[in-house]
Formats: structure tokens, C-alpha cells, sequence
């Protein structure tokens, strides 16, 4: 993956820049939606590399991987610079991932009040 100035790119002429990096990084949801993509990846299981020692092919599981592992830099592309150059491997940015999905700054109690906002219309008990 490289990058230059503003712009992140996997290949020449990526859309994606820096600045749409920074402004996901700070949203919850977006937190919670690479957890979800890194499940469905498989960056949480624990089966070997497709050239470890399992008789089964792997290299489905291993594509589907290395896709999460892209899309954790990317995700890394919105960190501060400081964070960038101190930090390759984007263990931050997963922290921060992992950190948002066990513990998302959305409050459960904000959530019920929204809940109970729909029995405003029956009016005073």
C-alpha cells in the first residue's frame, strides 16, 4: 500500500484520501462495522496460514484475511502521524476498534431515552 500527501492508495487512482481516513476513524460506527468486517475476515480465528499445516485448503480463508489486514491500514491511514510512524502494524487503530466494540461510547441509557421517546404521544399518565 502507498501513500502520498492526502492520498492513500493500494493501486494508482484509489479514491480514498487521508482526510475521509480521518474523519471515519472518529465515528463509533465505523469502529463497529471493521470489527464486523475483521469477524468476517477471519482475523480473529485461530486456523493456520493456507501453507501451515491443515490438510484442507486455506487460501480462501487466507484472501479474505489479507482483505482485513487492507482494510485495517486503511482505517490507519485516518491516525494522527505521529501515531502512523510510530505504529506500522495498526495495532492502535485495532485497539481502537476492539475497544469501541466492547465498549461504545453510545450509552445504553441514551439509546432507552430514544427508545421512550415514542410514548410522547399518549400525552400525561
Amino acid at each position: 500500500m502507498m501513500a502520498d500527501g492526502n492520498h492513500t492508495q493500494a493501486d494508482s487512482g484509489s479514491p480514498f484520501t487521508r482526510a475521509d481516513g480521518e474523519a471515519l476513524i472518529t465515528q463509533g460506527a465505523f469502529l463497529r462495522f471493521l470489527f464486523a468486517a475483521f469477524e468476517t475476515a477471519g482475523l480473529f480465528d485461530h486456523a493456520g496460514p493456507a501453507q501451515g499445516q491443515s490438510p484442507r485448503d486455506l487460501s480462501f480463508a487466507e484472501g479474505r484475511r489479507s482483505l482485513g489486514f487492507d482494510l485495517l491500514q486503511l482505517a490507519q491511514s485516518g491516525q494522527p502521524a505521529a501515531i502512523r510512524a510510530a505504529d506500522p502494524t495498526a495495532m492502535t487503530t485495532m485497539h481502537a476498534v476492539i475497544g469501541e466494540t466492547l465498549n461504545p461510547k453510545e450509552k445504553m441509557r441514551d439509546r432507552r431515552s430514544d427508545e421512550l421517546g415514542r410514548y410522547g404521544d399518549l400525552g400525561p399518565g
